[in-house]
Parts: structure tokens; sequence; C-alpha cells
């Protein structure tokens, strides 16, 4: 026995971060296919592999003190032990009996009856699980370890075991590896953390008061106490966070190298371009519509996020920056997500700019107003710019010459049609979370002539300190006023019993001169995850909920129906008559969520309103409330309990979209919201959208160390991990 201890104790020692898996004691050939298929391979790589969740196993309590419905471990002796089976013969039980000196407690096993021979009588164990108390005080299928030592505090006794007697961590598995043989390998392998290299700096580790780097992943696989894993847990998200933002600014700083087209400020035309407009900028539009014209001056490119509540006025500030282009005499060019958009956008352009605005979809090509053909306004976009004589050599302008296009509106397709957007000063991308770093960074590479200035827009709120993490590689704007005039829409959940009084109220604001969205989750009853029991589930559909109301409480309105499946023609249709006033209710899948401005309609009523998230409910309600007409939001559910209730009553309480933001992150913790958004970035394993404190931090420690050592000199290691992360990104 002792000469099986020392060869052991000789196999951990000689475990090394770059050891394959397979070194690892009670890892088969299958066993190491298993981690091979989790990508793991090496030590290293299974010390990376944390835990999604834990098991709290560290109260130790005696048998005979356990009580119904606590988690506990309990260490005794085995008094008896015996396997039947159960009344379902096909599920065998073993029972045995644990007692110590507080008394005894019974145990329960299912199918596992090789227990009755390895748990032989009088032999010491400890067991963790739950106390059931429906078949008197048990313990069932509890986790089981020989062995065992109680110190002279039961409650404050740790370290009992690798799977009782403390925190457990919980691993994802995959073929036949047990999360037994897992932990098993994961704590031997943990001898090689002390090779990990810290390469956060020590003042930053000592400012933080975080763990160091091989104590973090010890306590984040077997942390001693919820207190040490919280410190271990927060000092990993931190690694991941700070490195994340290291990595933004040299994107930032790389961006800063190149060349772009300066576009001076002319504060005259600016302010006569203000007072042109029908309305009164609030004050946060002119400080952003300053950022930006700020940013157009520079000789490097913008990289700038326009951030928004829906109904903020993004669009007035991108006006603003395009004319200051074109009055400079440069090309912008827009690109929108859908061509719904797109048409919308050009509508509002065009009102505000002085000359003509080109669109170009895949359906519809125009100059102002006027249609034209494809090749000929193509022809007219890549006609041969000369450079601007007012500026420096190197800094060379994109100066229109003759009448050329100067502003260009149209969805991504735009790209395919071999449209150099270099040739243009400024690009504006709306909905920009469709277009994510690697693409943003693409666009500002060029090698010859300047890169295009790029201002992008979304619609989505999103908390601040989280937009700044996420957006790392762009500056930020933020519009967090609505325009003067507008007032909030009045927002009501709205149960089966109240609905007839709630279409009553629908059909006086129709009769007033307003219009009316009704938006549902289906296009027709065959629609919805299992197309049997969509009609049991109550789901209603456009289909459906248009005949009702034609037959019911909004008889003899003109009404029509607006989805993903009619075609790109019809749509523009439905679109138009709504707009124009020739159709007082437009019902509608989401469809309508972006793109679709009509200052008239006052009432957005969203059937199945828990079928929504709280992003998408928000920007539904946003269709509605976009002049000085009182407006109305109606949330009607089919089902409404648990978080479906929190996030409809949240709609009710504000309209706010910044506090909905946080209230959705909060409902459903990360999500997706990284996503493809920052596309080409890894993957983080522990932090989440929802650490905004540790974001934060990051960000401010990461602008500080780069202030004092730009090129990362004094800090070797932490140059060699983002040069190995660009590498895997292929961001260039």
């Amino acid at each position: 026995m002792a000469s099986f201890c020392l060869c052991y104790y000789f196999l951990i020692m000689a475990i090394h971060l770059s050891s394959p898996v397979s070194d690892l004691p009670g890892l088969g050939i299958k066993a190491v296919a298993d981690l091979r298929a989790l990508e793991i391979v090496s030590v290293g790589d299974l010390l990376w592999y944390v835990p999604f969740r834990y098991d709290d196993f560290s109260r130790v309590v005696g048998a005979g003190q356990a009580r119904a419905g606590e988690t506990v471990t309990v260490i005794g002796s085995i008094e008896s032990i015996q396997s039947r089976p159960a009344k379902n013969r096909r599920v065998k039980l073993v029972e045995a009996v644990v007692s110590d000196e507080t008394g005894e407690l019974k145990v329960v096993w299912f199918n596992q009856s090789y227990l009755e021979k390895t748990l032989p009588i009088g032999s010491k164990v400890s067991l963790a699980g739950r106390i059931d108390g429906r078949f008197g005080r048990c313990l069932v299928n509890p986790i089981v370890e020989k062995g065992g030592h109680i110190g002279s505090d039961r409650h404050q006794s740790a370290s009992l075991g690798t799977h009782t007697g403390r925190i457990v961590p919980v691993y994802g598995l995959t073929g036949s590896l047990t999360m037994r043989r897992l932990r098993d390998a994961v704590k031997v392998a943990l001898s090689a953390a002390k090779e990990l290299p810290d390469w956060l700096p020590t003042d930053i580790v000592e400012q933080e008061s975080y763990p160091s780097l091989p104590q973090a992943l010890q306590g984040v696989h077997f942390p001693e106490s919820q207190h040490e894993l919280d410190e271990c847990v927060a000092r990993l998200k931190f690694d991941e966070l700070f490195l994340h933002q290291l990595m933004f600014a040299r994107v930032r700083a790389d961006r800063e190298k190149k060349a772009a087209t300066a576009i001076p400020m002319d504060e005259a035309f600016l302010k006569a371009f203000v007072a042109s407009l029908p309305f009164e900028l609030t004050s946060a539009q002119r400080k952003a519509t300053w950022e930006v014209v700020q940013d157009l001056e520079k000789p490097h490119p913008m990289n700038r996020l326009l951030e928004g509540d829906v109904g903020s006025g993004k669009t007035v500030v991108a006006a603003a920056a395009a004319a200051s282009v074109l009055h400079a005499g440069s090309r912008v060019v827009y690109l929108a997500p859908t061509e719904i958009l797109a048409a919308q956008q050009h509508a509002a352009f065009s009102r505000f700019l002085e000359e003509p605005v080109a669109l170009l979809t895949r359906t519809m090509c125009k100059v102002g107003e006027q249609d034209v053909s494809r090749d000929a306004l193509l022809e007219t976009l890549q006609r041969i710019t000369t450079p601007n004589p007012s500026l420096p050599a190197g800094r060379q302008g994109l100066k229109r010459r003759g009448t050329g296009v100067g502003c260009i509106i149209g969805t991504h397709a735009l790209l395919q049609e071999k449209l150099d957007l270099h040739d243009f000063a400024l690009v504006i991308v709306d909905e920009q979370h469709r277009f994510g770093v690697e693409q943003r960074h693409a666009l500002l590479h060029t090698d010859e002539g300047p890169a295009p200035h790029l201002l992008s827009m979304s619609a989505t709120p999103i908390p601040r300190t989280l937009a700044l993490t996420i957006f790392g590689d762009l500056e930020l704007s933020i519009l967090d006023e609505m325009p003067v005039g507008r007032k909030p829409v009045a927002t009501a959940v709205v149960p089966e019993p109240q609905q007839a009084g709630m279409w009553k109220h629908v059909r006086e604001q129709i009769e007033k001169g307003n219009q009316v969205f009704v938006v549902c989750p289906l296009i027709d009853p065959s629609d919805g995850f299992d197309k049997l029991t969509a009609g049991k589930l109550g789901a209603k559909s456009v289909a459906e909920v248009s005949r009702e109301l034609k037959k019911g409480p909004l008889k003899d309105v003109k009404i029509e129906m607006l989805h993903g499946r009619l075609k790109t023609d019809e749509k523009e249709a439905a679109i138009e008559k709504f707009r124009t006033g020739k159709i007082d209710v437009l019902v509608a899948t989401t469809v309508v969520e972006v793109g679709v401005d009509i200052p008239n309609a006052s009432v957005m009523v969203i059937v199945g309103a828990e079928r929504f998230g709280l992003a998408q409910l928000h920007q539904l309600r946003g269709r509605v409330g976009r002049s000085d007409i009182q407006s109305y939001c109606y949330l009607l559910p089919e089902h409404m309990e648990g978080s479906s209730e929190t996030r409809l009553r949240a709609m009710e309480k504000t309209t706010d979209g910044f506090k909905l933001a946080q209230t959705d992150l909060e409902l459903r913790g990360a999500g997706n919201v990284f996503g493809n958004a920052q596309s080409g970035f890894a993957d983080f394993k522990l932090a989440t959208p929802a650490d905004t404190d540790i974001m934060k931090k990051a960000r401010d420690h990461a602008t500080e160390l780069l202030k004092q050592d730009p090129d990362l000199e004094l800090h070797p290691l932490i140059r060699e991990r983002i040069e190995r992360q660009f590498e895997m990104v292929h961001l260039e």
C-alpha cells in the first residue's frame, strides 16, 4: 500500500500543463476520446474546463440530525444494506441504514446494485444529497464516497473528499464520461496549476485583492467556501474582460494609424442645417451631433456608435453628419438591414438634405423621387473621384466630380454591387448589431487611399457600462432623451375579460382619424413549434385575428395584413396604403418591428404578448408615439405567469428602454448579448454581460495600463496573450 501511494505521489509530481490527459490516473482510452470531443487534450485544457454550476454539500450533519428538505453531507457507518426489486420490476432498490453517534438515517439508491458489494457492513462512508421526507426521513440517491472524517466542528468541516462534504463542481459531460471520473482527473490536474504564469500586473492584483491565477483556478474547481468561490470567479472574469478591453484598445490604436478624409467643420453651415429642421433638437441630439462632426474633422477614421431608444432621433444626427460630408464635397453611403428601412431612410434623408439622395435595393433604384436604371446609377457611383486640393498630401479627400450622386442609401446588398466603400468619406450602418467587429475592421482596413469614417447606429437600448464593453472598439454617443413634445406611450396589460372595452377604445381612436397596429406571433394557425398543438396552445395568427376583427369589434374598418411571406412589392404596397391612410388597421407579424414609421399610428395591440421578449415588446411599442398624439400600447396575454408576468408588468411601469434593458438582463441573465456583434472574439468562459461592475474595472485598468505602457513593452506576458488571441480571430 505504501509503495502504491508513493507511485501515485510521483505520478502527480510528473503532471505538467502540457501533459496529455491520458497521463492522469483513472482516464482510459474511451474517457480520453470523450475529453477530446470537448476539445480537451492536455492537462492545461482540462484546468480551463470550468464548472457550469456547483452543488453545495458543505453542510455536514449527524445521521440523526438530518431534516427533510435539507441538502447535506452525512458521515457514518453502514449498519445494514440490501437490494430488492421495487414495485416496478424494472427498478432495483438498494436500501441501507447509516449511523453515527447522533442516530440513524435511511438511505435509498435506484438501480445501483453494485453498492451492496462495494459498501460492506461496517464500512465508513460520506454521503451527500437531499433528505426526502415523503417516505419518512430518507437520503435518496446520494453521492457516496468511502471514508470521511469529522472535524471538531461538524458544520465547518471541509475538504472531506472530492465529491462530498464541500462545494462540489458540476461539469458538462459527453459520451460515457462520468462526473466522478472527471472530478478526480481535475483534482489531480490542479497540481500543474502552479506552472501558470500570472500575466495580470501585480499592482492590479493587489489593488483589487484578487487571488493569484493558480489560486483562482484551484478555487473555481474546488472552493473551500462560497466566499472563496466568489473571489476566484471574479478574478477569472476580470482576466477575460481585461484582455477583451486591451484587444479593443489595440483595434482603436490600429485605426488611429490609418488615414481618413478629414471633413472640416463649418459651424455656420451646421447652425443653418439645424435651424432648417421642422423641430427642435434635444440636448442629447445636439451633443451627439457635436461629437460626430468633431470625429469627422480628424485625419483618422471615426468609428462611433450612436445608440438610442426607439424614436430618440438617431436619423437626424446621421443626416447632420451626412450634410457636413456633402457640404465638404465628399460622399456618403447608408447601409440599412431591410428594404423597408432603406426606403424609409431615403424618404427622411430626402427631406433633410438639399441635394437628391439615391436609393439602391434589390427591387428599388432611385435618384431623388425619380426611378432610374441600376446600371446608370452604378455607373454614376463608380465615377473616378478627384483629390481635394484643400487637404494635405496623404489626407486627400474624395471630392465629387460633376453631378455625381453624393449620398446613396441601400441595404447591405450594396456591398455585393462591387461598390468600393473606400470611395465614400462616410459610411453609416443602421442596426449595427448585424455588422460585427470583423466587418467594421475590414471596412476601415485599406491598403490604398483613405479609409471611410464609420457611424454605426443601434436602436437596441443597452445600459451604458455594458455598451462600453460590448462595443469596445467604438466610441459611444447615447441619445437618452425623447424629442420635444413626445408623450409617453400609455401601456396596459389587458386580460381576456377586459379586451372588449379595449377594442371599443381602439375603434374610438380610428374614428378620430388615427391608425392602429395589431401584431401577432404567427402568420397562420398552422405555424408554431408543433403544428398539431399550435391551436391548443392558443397562439393567435395574423390570419385568425384579421378575420375576427373584421367580423367583430372592428367591423367595417379598413384592415390589411402584413407578414414575411408576402412578396416585396406586396409588403411595400401594404405599408404605403397604411402610410397614406388608405387603411386603418395593419395586422402584422414582427416584420413591423423595425423601419415602419407611421406618425399617425396611435395604438399598438400585441396579441400573445407573453411570447415576445422584453426588448422586442419595447421595439414594437416604439412604432407608435412618434408624434404629439397620445398613443397607447395594449398587451394581450394568452397565458401569464412567472417571468412572463414580470416582463409585461415592467412594460406597464416604464417606457425607458435603458431601464427595460437592465430589467431584461436581470431576467434573462447573459443571454446572447455578445453574440455575433463581436464575431471573431473568443467566447467568455465565465464573464457575462451582467458583470457590469467587473466590466467597468477592466476597462478602467486597461485604459490606465496603456497610458503608462502603450506598446506593452513592460508587460510581455500581456502582449503575448493579445498577439496569440489576434492570431486566433483573424481580424486582419
